[in-house]
Protein backbone atom coordinates (compact mmCIF):
# COMPACT_ATOMS: atom_id res chain seq x y z
CA UNK A 1 0.00 0.00 0.00
CA UNK A 2 2.83 2.26 0.37
CA UNK A 3 3.32 2.53 -3.41
CA UNK A 4 -0.08 4.06 -4.10
CA UNK A 5 0.19 6.39 -0.70
CA UNK A 6 2.53 8.76 -3.09
CA UNK A 7 -0.73 8.88 -5.47
CA UNK A 8 -3.34 11.82 -4.18
CA UNK A 9 -5.67 11.39 -6.81
CA UNK A 10 -8.49 13.06 -8.29
CA UNK A 11 -10.86 12.41 -11.00
CA UNK A 12 -14.01 13.17 -11.22
CA UNK A 13 -15.83 16.63 -11.40
CA UNK A 14 -15.17 19.59 -8.83
CA UNK A 15 -15.86 23.07 -8.83
CA UNK A 16 -13.14 25.71 -8.49
CA UNK A 17 -13.40 29.17 -6.53
CA UNK A 18 -13.75 31.37 -9.56
CA UNK A 19 -12.31 35.26 -10.02
CA UNK A 20 -15.09 37.25 -8.52
CA UNK A 21 -15.75 41.58 -9.55
CA UNK A 22 -17.23 43.68 -6.85
CA UNK A 23 -17.87 47.62 -7.69
CA UNK A 24 -17.19 50.04 -5.13
CA UNK A 25 -19.05 52.86 -5.54
CA UNK A 26 -17.58 56.39 -4.58
CA UNK A 27 -21.14 58.23 -5.88
CA UNK A 28 -24.20 57.80 -7.67
CA UNK A 29 -26.80 59.80 -9.64
CA UNK A 30 -30.02 59.05 -11.37
CA UNK A 31 -32.02 60.75 -14.16
CA UNK A 32 -35.50 60.34 -15.63
CA UNK A 33 -37.05 61.10 -18.85
CA UNK A 34 -33.50 61.99 -21.05
CA UNK A 35 -33.94 62.11 -24.59
CA UNK A 36 -31.33 60.72 -27.04
CA UNK A 37 -31.83 63.20 -30.01
CA UNK A 38 -28.65 64.02 -32.58
CA UNK A 39 -24.90 63.89 -32.43
CA UNK A 40 -22.78 64.72 -29.59
CA UNK A 41 -22.44 68.50 -29.01
CA UNK A 42 -26.18 69.31 -30.95
CA UNK A 43 -28.08 71.59 -29.52
CA UNK A 44 -31.09 69.69 -29.08
CA UNK A 45 -29.43 66.92 -26.92
CA UNK A 46 -30.31 66.83 -23.38
CA UNK A 47 -28.37 68.02 -20.91
CA UNK A 48 -28.09 67.86 -17.32
CA UNK A 49 -25.52 68.88 -14.00
CA UNK A 50 -24.92 66.75 -10.76
CA UNK A 51 -23.00 67.46 -7.77
CA UNK A 52 -20.97 64.57 -5.71
CA UNK A 53 -21.17 64.67 -1.98
CA UNK A 54 -18.76 62.14 -1.85
CA UNK A 55 -15.23 62.09 -3.67
CA UNK A 56 -12.68 59.23 -4.98
CA UNK A 57 -10.85 57.44 -7.52
CA UNK A 58 -12.94 56.31 -10.49
CA UNK A 59 -11.90 53.83 -12.97
CA UNK A 60 -15.64 52.99 -13.95
CA UNK A 61 -18.89 54.15 -14.63
CA UNK A 62 -21.88 51.39 -14.29
CA UNK A 63 -24.74 51.69 -15.90
CA UNK A 64 -28.32 51.01 -14.85
CA UNK A 65 -31.52 51.92 -17.08
CA UNK A 66 -34.41 50.97 -19.41
CA UNK A 67 -33.95 52.61 -22.92
CA UNK A 68 -37.24 53.16 -25.26
CA UNK A 69 -37.16 53.57 -28.81
CA UNK A 70 -38.99 56.23 -30.16
CA UNK A 71 -37.38 56.25 -33.91
CA UNK A 72 -37.82 52.73 -35.71
CA UNK A 73 -34.95 51.41 -36.89
CA UNK A 74 -32.39 53.27 -34.18
CA UNK A 75 -30.27 51.05 -32.30
CA UNK A 76 -29.89 50.35 -29.05
CA UNK A 77 -26.02 51.07 -28.60
CA UNK A 78 -26.14 54.87 -30.51
CA UNK A 79 -27.48 55.83 -27.68
CA UNK A 80 -24.98 57.47 -25.35
CA UNK A 81 -23.90 59.91 -22.88
CA UNK A 82 -20.73 62.31 -22.81
CA UNK A 83 -19.59 63.41 -19.49
CA UNK A 84 -17.01 66.44 -18.60
CA UNK A 85 -15.78 68.10 -16.00
CA UNK A 86 -17.79 70.79 -14.00
CA UNK A 87 -16.87 73.57 -11.22
CA UNK A 88 -14.33 71.10 -9.03
CA UNK A 89 -13.33 68.72 -11.09
CA UNK A 90 -10.89 68.25 -13.97
CA UNK A 91 -10.42 65.14 -16.11
CA UNK A 92 -10.61 65.04 -20.05
CA UNK A 93 -14.22 64.63 -21.24
CA UNK A 94 -14.89 61.21 -22.69
CA UNK A 95 -18.66 59.14 -23.77
CA UNK A 96 -20.10 56.25 -21.94
CA UNK A 97 -21.92 53.38 -24.37
CA UNK A 98 -24.16 51.63 -22.20
CA UNK A 99 -25.07 48.66 -24.73
CA UNK A 100 -23.72 46.60 -28.07
CA UNK A 101 -27.58 45.60 -28.56
CA UNK A 102 -28.70 47.23 -31.83
CA UNK A 103 -31.98 47.63 -33.11
CA UNK A 104 -34.49 47.21 -30.96
CA UNK A 105 -38.36 47.49 -30.38
CA UNK A 106 -40.32 48.95 -27.42
CA UNK A 107 -38.05 49.08 -24.08
CA UNK A 108 -35.04 47.40 -23.70
CA UNK A 109 -33.27 46.56 -19.86
CA UNK A 110 -29.72 48.21 -19.77
CA UNK A 111 -27.04 46.69 -17.36
CA UNK A 112 -26.30 46.66 -14.87
CA UNK A 113 -23.03 47.11 -16.70
CA UNK A 114 -19.71 48.84 -15.67
CA UNK A 115 -17.59 50.04 -18.66
CA UNK A 116 -14.12 50.94 -17.80
CA UNK A 117 -12.72 54.82 -18.08
CA UNK A 118 -9.24 56.91 -18.12
CA UNK A 119 -8.78 56.75 -13.99
CA UNK A 120 -9.82 60.27 -12.62
CA UNK A 121 -10.46 61.85 -9.27
CA UNK A 122 -14.19 62.97 -8.65
CA UNK A 123 -13.84 66.03 -6.11
CA UNK A 124 -16.13 65.78 -3.14
CA UNK A 125 -18.57 69.05 -4.02
CA UNK A 126 -17.52 68.77 -7.53
CA UNK A 127 -20.07 68.58 -10.72
CA UNK A 128 -19.98 66.39 -13.31
CA UNK A 129 -22.29 67.51 -16.87
CA UNK A 130 -24.09 64.99 -18.77
CA UNK A 131 -24.93 64.90 -22.52
CA UNK A 132 -27.34 61.98 -24.20
CA UNK A 133 -26.47 61.92 -27.74
CA UNK A 134 -26.69 59.71 -30.31
CA UNK A 135 -23.65 57.89 -32.29
CA UNK A 136 -25.42 58.29 -35.34
CA UNK A 137 -28.61 60.64 -35.94
CA UNK A 138 -31.47 58.92 -37.40
CA UNK A 139 -33.28 61.59 -38.32
CA UNK A 140 -32.18 65.70 -37.79
CA UNK A 141 -33.60 67.43 -34.56
CA UNK A 142 -36.15 64.25 -33.92
CA UNK A 143 -35.55 61.67 -30.34
CA UNK A 144 -34.34 58.67 -31.39
CA UNK A 145 -34.49 56.72 -27.76
CA UNK A 146 -35.90 57.82 -24.61
CA UNK A 147 -33.62 56.85 -21.34
CA UNK A 148 -36.97 56.35 -19.01
CA UNK A 149 -34.43 55.90 -15.80
CA UNK A 150 -31.12 55.62 -16.32
CA UNK A 151 -28.29 55.15 -13.16
CA UNK A 152 -24.69 56.27 -13.29
CA UNK A 153 -22.46 55.13 -10.42
CA UNK A 154 -19.00 56.00 -10.50
CA UNK A 155 -16.50 54.08 -8.85
CA UNK A 156 -14.42 50.78 -9.82
CA UNK A 157 -14.31 46.96 -9.85
CA UNK A 158 -11.98 45.12 -7.73
CA UNK A 159 -11.16 41.76 -9.11
CA UNK A 160 -10.71 38.85 -6.82
CA UNK A 161 -8.47 35.85 -8.96
CA UNK A 162 -9.73 32.77 -8.13
CA UNK A 163 -7.43 30.08 -6.64
CA UNK A 164 -7.67 26.21 -6.66
CA UNK A 165 -5.34 22.99 -6.03
CA UNK A 166 -5.82 19.89 -7.86
CA UNK A 167 -3.51 18.17 -6.10
CA UNK A 168 -1.64 15.37 -7.75
CA UNK A 169 -2.82 14.54 -11.53
CA UNK A 170 -4.64 10.95 -11.79
CA UNK A 171 -1.91 8.67 -13.43
CA UNK A 172 -4.60 6.23 -15.08
CA UNK A 173 -5.62 8.51 -17.86
CA UNK A 174 -8.76 9.22 -16.49
CA UNK A 175 -10.28 12.85 -17.20
CA UNK A 176 -10.34 14.98 -14.19
CA UNK A 177 -13.08 18.37 -15.00
CA UNK A 178 -13.27 21.43 -13.00
CA UNK A 179 -16.07 23.99 -13.27
CA UNK A 180 -15.00 27.26 -13.23
CA UNK A 181 -15.71 31.03 -14.45
CA UNK A 182 -14.09 34.19 -15.47
CA UNK A 183 -15.46 37.25 -15.07
CA UNK A 184 -13.79 40.36 -17.26
CA UNK A 185 -10.09 40.87 -16.11
CA UNK A 186 -10.54 37.98 -13.61
CA UNK A 187 -8.14 35.25 -13.62
CA UNK A 188 -7.80 31.54 -12.43
CA UNK A 189 -5.11 30.03 -11.05
CA UNK A 190 -5.39 26.00 -10.69
CA UNK A 191 -2.19 24.15 -8.39
CA UNK A 192 -1.43 20.78 -9.90
CA UNK A 193 1.82 17.95 -9.28
CA UNK A 194 2.66 15.88 -11.92
CA UNK A 195 4.06 12.59 -9.92
CA UNK A 196 6.30 10.73 -13.03
CA UNK A 197 6.94 14.74 -15.17
CA UNK A 198 6.25 14.40 -18.60
CA UNK A 199 9.21 13.41 -19.64
CA UNK A 200 9.66 9.81 -21.19
CA UNK A 201 7.97 8.43 -24.03
CA UNK A 202 4.80 7.18 -23.93
CA UNK A 203 4.43 10.96 -21.50
CA UNK A 204 0.97 12.40 -21.86
CA UNK A 205 -0.50 15.61 -20.23
CA UNK A 206 -3.33 17.04 -22.18
CA UNK A 207 -4.83 20.11 -19.91
CA UNK A 208 -7.98 21.87 -22.49
CA UNK A 209 -11.08 24.03 -21.40
CA UNK A 210 -14.20 23.29 -22.59
CA UNK A 211 -18.36 23.65 -22.15
CA UNK A 212 -18.71 24.73 -18.11
CA UNK A 213 -21.66 23.39 -16.00
CA UNK A 214 -24.52 25.64 -17.57
CA UNK A 215 -23.65 23.63 -21.10
CA UNK A 216 -22.72 27.02 -22.63
CA UNK A 217 -19.37 27.25 -25.23
CA UNK A 218 -19.52 30.76 -26.09
CA UNK A 219 -16.61 31.99 -23.94
CA UNK A 220 -13.37 32.27 -25.40
CA UNK A 221 -10.74 31.51 -22.98
CA UNK A 222 -7.28 30.95 -23.35
CA UNK A 223 -4.91 28.78 -20.88
CA UNK A 224 -0.95 28.75 -19.85
CA UNK A 225 1.12 26.39 -17.78
CA UNK A 226 4.04 28.03 -15.13
CA UNK A 227 6.31 25.94 -13.31
CA UNK A 228 6.80 25.74 -9.53
CA UNK A 229 8.94 28.97 -9.37
CA UNK A 230 6.28 30.81 -11.42
CA UNK A 231 7.85 30.98 -14.60
CA UNK A 232 6.12 30.75 -18.06
CA UNK A 233 5.89 27.17 -19.53
CA UNK A 234 3.35 27.45 -23.02
CA UNK A 235 0.27 29.00 -23.33
CA UNK A 236 -2.59 28.20 -25.94
CA UNK A 237 -5.80 30.24 -27.80
CA UNK A 238 -8.88 28.66 -29.77
CA UNK A 239 -6.54 25.18 -30.17
CA UNK A 240 -9.42 22.90 -28.75
CA UNK A 241 -11.81 21.35 -31.04
CA UNK A 242 -14.75 23.27 -29.56
CA UNK A 243 -15.71 26.95 -30.00
CA UNK A 244 -13.06 29.35 -28.85
CA UNK A 245 -12.15 26.68 -26.05
CA UNK A 246 -8.22 26.04 -25.78
CA UNK A 247 -5.67 23.43 -25.19
CA UNK A 248 -2.04 22.32 -24.23
CA UNK A 249 -0.63 19.10 -24.89
CA UNK A 250 2.79 17.65 -23.53
CA UNK A 251 4.42 14.39 -24.71
CA UNK A 252 7.89 15.80 -23.15
CA UNK A 253 9.44 18.56 -21.44
CA UNK A 254 8.48 18.70 -17.83
CA UNK A 255 9.86 17.54 -15.10
CA UNK A 256 7.93 16.02 -11.77
CA UNK A 257 7.15 18.17 -9.07
CA UNK A 258 4.59 21.26 -8.74
CA UNK A 259 2.95 24.23 -11.63
CA UNK A 260 0.39 26.07 -12.33
CA UNK A 261 -2.38 25.92 -14.94
CA UNK A 262 -3.90 29.75 -15.56
CA UNK A 263 -7.26 30.18 -17.66
CA UNK A 264 -8.09 33.78 -18.38
CA UNK A 265 -10.83 35.44 -21.24
CA UNK A 266 -9.22 36.62 -24.30
CA UNK A 267 -7.05 38.62 -24.67
CA UNK A 268 -4.85 37.48 -22.03
CA UNK A 269 -1.37 38.26 -21.84
CA UNK A 270 0.71 35.41 -20.03
CA UNK A 271 4.25 37.60 -19.13
CA UNK A 272 7.78 35.98 -18.76
CA UNK A 273 6.18 35.15 -14.58
CA UNK A 274 3.05 34.81 -12.99
CA UNK A 275 3.02 38.09 -11.66
CA UNK A 276 2.71 39.86 -14.60
CA UNK A 277 0.27 38.36 -16.89
CA UNK A 278 -2.31 40.89 -18.03
CA UNK A 279 -5.83 39.38 -18.09
CA UNK A 280 -8.18 39.73 -20.80
CA UNK A 281 -11.80 41.21 -20.88
CA UNK A 282 -13.77 38.36 -21.71
CA UNK A 283 -15.96 36.29 -19.60
CA UNK A 284 -17.76 33.29 -19.15
CA UNK A 285 -18.00 29.46 -17.61
CA UNK A 286 -15.89 26.29 -18.91
CA UNK A 287 -14.52 23.02 -17.42
CA UNK A 288 -10.94 22.61 -16.77
CA UNK A 289 -10.25 19.46 -18.43
CA UNK A 290 -6.71 17.47 -17.18
CA UNK A 291 -5.86 13.99 -18.38
CA UNK A 292 -2.49 12.79 -17.53
CA UNK A 293 -0.91 9.24 -18.74
CA UNK A 294 2.57 8.89 -17.79
CA UNK A 295 4.44 5.48 -19.82
CA UNK A 296 4.03 2.48 -17.91
CA UNK A 297 8.07 2.24 -17.27
CA UNK A 298 7.72 5.58 -15.17
CA UNK A 299 5.27 4.55 -13.07
CA UNK A 300 6.96 1.08 -12.22
CA UNK A 301 10.19 3.20 -11.60
CA UNK A 302 8.88 5.21 -9.23
CA UNK A 303 7.03 2.53 -7.45
CA UNK A 304 9.81 0.60 -7.18
CA UNK A 305 11.91 3.33 -5.40
CA UNK A 306 8.94 3.75 -3.06
CA UNK A 307 8.92 0.24 -1.98
CA UNK A 308 12.67 -0.12 -1.57
CA UNK A 309 12.40 3.46 0.50
CA UNK A 310 9.70 1.19 2.94
CA UNK A 311 12.29 -1.71 3.33
CA UNK A 312 14.90 0.77 4.37
CA UNK A 313 12.56 2.14 6.83
CA UNK A 314 12.03 -1.30 8.77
Amino acid sequence: MKKFALLALIAGTTTAMASTSSFTTVGSVTFNGKNSVDVQGDIDNAIDSWVSAAGGSVSSVRVTGSLTEVNTGTFASEARVRLSAGSGNSFTSFNVQATSLGGFTGTTSIGPVAVAVTPFTLAAGGTLNFEWFESFDDEANAVDAVWDTVTYEFGGNNIINGNFNLGAANPNGVTSSTFGSNVASGLDFYSISLPFGVSNVGDILNVETSAGADGSTAYDSEIAIYDAAGNFIATDDDGAATALFSRLNFTSGLASGNYTIVVGGFNTAFGATLSEIIPGTAAGSYSLDVTYVPAPASIAFLGLGALVGGRRRR
